[in-house]
C-alpha cells in the first residue's frame, strides 16, 4: 500500500469502516427480515431500498451544488445508523414498515455512494488505479469478511442467555449504529475539490462513445445479478446451515478467500490483462454448482471458486470504467454526468433484478423457485467477460462531453 497517496489511503480506510458496518448486519437483516415474514418480505424491502438508492444517487448532482461531498458523505451515515436504530426500536415489528425502511437505507446508500465515488475517482491517480482496486478488493473483503462471523457469533452468544434471540439481532443493529458514528469523525475533513460543471441536460445532450456505451453494457449486465444473488444466496446458506454463527463464519472465510484473490489480482491483471477471464468464467461455475448442489459440499464449492475468481473481474470492471472517464474531454467537474450515468444504470438494473425475483417467487414455493433463479444467472459474468473484451479492443474514440 505503500505507492499510493495519503487521500487514497484514507478513502481507503472509510471504505473499509462503511463495509465491516454494512457486513455486520447486512446478511442478518436479510435473515431478521426472513425469518420474521418470508423471502417476499425481504424482496420487497430490496426493491424500496434500491429504488430509493437508484432516485438519490440521480439527486446527487443537484445537492453536490449547495453541499460538500464530506457533508453529504456524512449525512448518509448518520441516515444509515437511523436505519439501525430504527430496526432496534421496532424489534419484529420491522416488517409491518420494510418499504419506509427501504427507502431510508436507500437515502443512505445512494448519498454514500455517489459522494464516496466521486472522491475516489477525484483522488485516485489514473496510472494507479489497478494497484488501488486491488488494495481496495482487499479492504473489502477483510471488512466485509470480520463482520458477519463476528455479527453471527453476537446473535448466537446473545440467544445462549436469558435474553434470547431477539435481542441478539438488536444488540448488533445497535452495535452498527454506533460504528457509524466513528466513521463519521474518521472521515473528518475530506480534501476541497471545485464546484461541479453539472447540469442534466448533460445526460440527455451526452453524445456517447461506443466504448462508454460499453461501459454502461457492462454495470447494467452487473446490476442483473450481483446484489440480488447476495439475498438469495444468504438466505440458502442460512437454511443449509440453520445457525447464525456457522453462516457468519462461512461468509468471513469467503471474504478472507477474496482478499488473497484481491491483492494477487494486482500483479496478475498488470501481467495478464485477460485475467479477467478467471472471474468471469469462475463466478458463472461457482453459481451453477450452489444451484445444483443445497449441501455443505455445494456452499464450499461456492465460496472457494467465487472467492478466489471473482476478484479478478471486479478489479477489471472498475478500472475499465475509470479508464472510459479518463478519456473524457475536459476535467473532471464536466465529468459528472457520466458518474451519474452509469450509477443510474447500475441501480435500475438491481431494482429490476429483485422486481423480477419477486414477482417470480410469487408462483410456488419460494426456496424452490430461488433455487432454479440460481440457473438463470451464469449468463451473466460471462457477458460482462464478453463486454469488457469488446471494450479494451474498441477503437478509443473519445467521448464528447459537451453540451
Amino acid at each position: 500500500m505503500r505507492n499510493l497517496s495519503v487521500d487514497e489511503r484514507k478513502l481507503l480506510i472509510i471504505q473499509g469502516f462503511d463495509i465491516l458496518a454494512a457486513s455486520l448486519a447486512g446478511i442478518f437483516v436479510t435473515v431478521f427480515f426472513f425469518a420474521h415474514g418470508d423471502l417476499r418480505v425481504t424482496t420487497l424491502y430490496n426493491i424500496a431500498a434500491f429504488a430509493s438508492m437508484t432516485f438519490f444517487l440521480g439527486s446527487s448532482g443537484l445537492l453536490l451544488r449547495y453541499f460538500s461531498s464530506g457533508t453529504l458523505m456524512k449525512v448518509s451515515l448518520v441516515a444509515g445508523s437511523l436505519f439501525y436504530l430504527l430496526l432496534f426500536f421496532l424489534k419484529d415489528q420491522s416488517i409491518s414498515y420494510v418499504i419506509p425502511l427501504g427507502i431510508l437505507s436507500g437515502f443512505s446508500g445512494g448519498i454514500f455512494w455517489a459522494t464516496y465515488n466521486l472522491n475516489q475517482y477525484i483522488l485516485s491517480h489514473s496510472g494507479n488505479r489497478i494497484s488501488y482496486f486491488g488494495w481496495g478488493g482487499a479492504i473489502f473483503n477483510l471488512a466485509n469478511g470480520m463482520g458477519p462471523a463476528l455479527g453471527g457469533l453476537i446473535i448466537t452468544v446473545v440467544s445462549k442467555t436469558s435474553l434470547g434471540v431477539m435481542n441478539g439481532y438488536l444488540m448488533l443493529f445497535f452495535l452498527v449504529a454506533l460504528i457509524n458514528g466513528i466513521t463519521i469523525c474518521i472521515i473528518g475533513k475530506l480534501p476541497s475539490h471545485d464546484d461541479l460543471q453539472f447540469s442534466y441536460h448533460h445526460i440527455w445532450q451526452n453524445r456517447r462513445s461506443k466504448r462508454w456505451k460499453l461501459v454502461l453494457g457492462q454495470n447494467a449486465a452487473l446490476g442483473l445479478y450481483d446484489v440480488a444473488i447476495g439475498t438469495v444466496t444468504g438466505i440458502l446458506l442460512y437454511v443449509i446451515l440453520k445457525n447464525e454463527a456457522v453462516l457468519g463464519l462461512v461468509l468471513t472465510t469467503a471474504s478472507l478467500f477474496g482478499m488473497v484473490a484481491s491483492l494477487y489480482a494486482i500483479p496478475l491483471l498488470k501481467k495478464h490483462p485477460s485475467a479477467f477471464w478467471i472471474g468471469s468464467v469462475g463466478s458463472a461455475v461457482s453459481i451453477i454448482l450452489f444451484a445444483l448442489y443445497q449441501s455443505p459440499m455445494g456452499v464450499w464449492l461456492f465460496i472457494i471458486i467465487s472467492g478466489f475468481t471473482a476478484p479478478m473481474l471486479s478489479n477489471k470492471l472498475s478500472t475499465v470504467y475509470f479508464g472510459a472517464l479518463d478519456e473524457a474531454k475536459g476535467g473532471w467537474q464536466q465529468k459528472y454526468h457520466l458518474l451519474l450515468e452509469r450509477d443510474i444504470v447500475l441501480g435500475i438494473f438491481r431494482t429490476m433484478s429483485y422486481i423480477g425475483l419477486f414477482v417470480l417467487l410469487g408462483f410456488g414455493s419460494e426456496i424452490q423457485l430461488a433455487k432454479s433463479w440460481l440457473l438463470l444467472l451464469p449468463i451473466m459474468p460471462i457477458l460482462i467477460g464478453f463486454l469488457i473484451k469488446k471494450s479494451i479492443t474498441s477503437q478509443n474514440d473519445v467521448l464528447d462531453t459537451t453540451s
